[in-house]
């Protein structure tokens, strides 16, 4: 049985890894190249995202060309990411409010 697909969008270079797969399939040393993560970590984010059937692998000799296994694996992230940032912005929100609030002091006795 797979695991929840959600806690693998969880990365943010995963879903960044989703929207190049998004463009077009890859392979790892493209999404390396274009993630700025070494091959290896891409390889084990990869990894995470295929047992989660939200990337397909197809291989050609020695290379593995890396899809989604459907467009809605990136509308999905989409929305994972509108509400990372609300959730940034609620964040930033209620420290400025915070931030504002004139602390109590203490009569003297």
């Amino acid at each position: 049985m797979r695991r929840a697909a959600p806690a693998a969008l969880a990365h943010p270079k995963r879903l960044e890894m989703i929207h190049y797969l998004g463009e077009r399939q890859r392979n790892a040393g493209e999404l390396a190249e274009l993630t700025g993560l070494s091959k290896a970590n891409v390889s084990q984010h990869l990894s995470i995202l295929k047992a989660r059937g939200l990337v397909h692998c197809d291989k050609c000799g020695t290379f593995c060309h890396y899809r989604l296994t459907s467009p809605k694996v990136l509308e999905t992230c989409e929305i994972v990411r509108q509400l990372i940032l609300e959730q940034m912005d609620l964040t930033t929100a209620c420290r400025r409010q915070l931030a504002e609030v004139v602390p109590l002091r203490k009569e003297s006795s």
